[in-house]
């Protein structure tokens, strides 16, 4: 596959990352079992006649997608590619809700019509009147991974620009039901790659790259390859899949600058990881994420734009960092994330 510059960004997530001057500050922790997206003015992207009949959901994709076309200077884009796991949720629920309180009668079809997963990917395309490839993922812990590496082999296909993003939201229902089947948990003062108790807190959000197979003037990043594993059994399979990805790419584990794992407090989900932990903390520098963004299907959407500020500001945050380990630059940052111990990948972002 071919290399993905990304030229531009956009993130709204439960932290300030809508402002593009934020640099892992101004941290808002969790103080209950969610995380809430901290979202944006929306009139500074979305006009206003369009932003009336958007979900939370269309919203912040919508949004994202504008922050990183106008810090790339783009107005138009060859293909988007966008991953979700439960798609326009609000939306799905305000009709289902519907239905039963109008006895199935008297329903306008705005709700229905904006509840499909690709809602967010087609608001978009009408918004830049792309009419080219527009595909939407929902690969459950592997949609971000999977509009990625789609959007790479589009590149080998003579595309230039392409429009990536993962989106997810929640709703009150939705945290609910979680929280009585005893999916959720209050944060603690313990990191989450220590926890050894079940449950997580659930994360939203939306990030955005715009991505070219050149290098521009806009450049921060390179995204260097990305690799799915489906439920390792054992925590050598992780590390085996890890070594011969790196090594496809001519790296060894000692290249890279940091190693960013997806942590999500859950014991059970966790385990493989915290099982790598050690050997991974005697040669490199290690960092987690979730505490940031929470845990949900398109995380790794937010690890990939944190780590592209990383790279772009040459310097790793206290706040992310697990362990402490002397270095110069960043060079390349490997992200390791699990949804739920069923879902892994790799995602490899260098300097340009």
């Amino acid at each position: 596959m071919n290399k993905a510059y990304i030229n531009g960004t956009g993130c709204i997530s439960p932290q300030h990352t809508a402002d593009d001057a934020w640099f892992f500050d101004r941290i808002v922790a969790p103080d209950t079992d969610f995380m809430q997206a901290i979202e944006p003015s929306y009139k500074e992207y979305i006009s206003p006649n369009l932003l009336r009949r958007m979900g939370r959901a269309i919203k912040m994709g919508v949004a994202s997608a504008n922050m990183a076309l106008q810090q790339a200077q783009l107005t138009a884009v060859d293909a988007i590619a966008t991953g979700t796991g439960l798609g326009c949720f609000e939306d799905s629920e305000r009709f289902l809700m519907a239905m039963l309180n109008n006895e199935e009668q008297f329903l306008t079809p705005t709700s229905f019509i904006q509840s499909t997963h690709n809602t967010v990917g087609s608001q978009i395309a009408l918004i830049l009147k792309c009419h080219d490839y527009n595909f939407t993922y929902v690969h459950r812990g592997f949609s971000f991974e999977s509009a990625l590496m789609d959007a790479m082999m589009w590149f080998s296909e003579g595309k230039e620009t392409i429009l990536i993003g993962g989106i997810e939201e929640h709703t009150p229902c939705y945290v609910e039901l979680n929280r009585n089947a005893g999916k959720l948990k209050n944060p603690g003062n313990i990191p989450l790659w220590k926890q050894h108790t079940t449950g997580y807190q659930i994360g939203e959000g939306g990030a955005f790259f715009a991505v070219s197979q050149h290098k521009t003037i806009h450049s921060r990043s390179v995204i260097e390859g990305v690799n799915t594993l489906y439920k390792p059994e054992t925590p050598g399979d992780i590390m085996k899949k890890m070594h011969a990805f790196l090594e496809r790419h001519a790296l060894a584990l000692q290249d890279i600058s940091l190693v960013l794992m997806g942590f999500s407090g859950h014991s059970l989900h966790d385990k493989k990881l915290q099982e790598i932990l050690p050997d991974l903390c005697e040669t490199n520098q290690v960092g987690h994420y979730k505490h940031l963004c929470g845990e949900y299907h398109t995380a790794s959407a937010f690890a990939t734009f944190a780590a592209n500020r990383m790279i772009e500001k040459q310097e790793i945050p206290e706040i992310v960092k697990i362990n402490h380990k002397p270095g110069e630059g960043v060079k390349h940052i490997l992200i390791i994330n699990q949804y739920l111990d069923i879902n892994y990948s790799f995602i490899l972002v260098g300097q340009c």
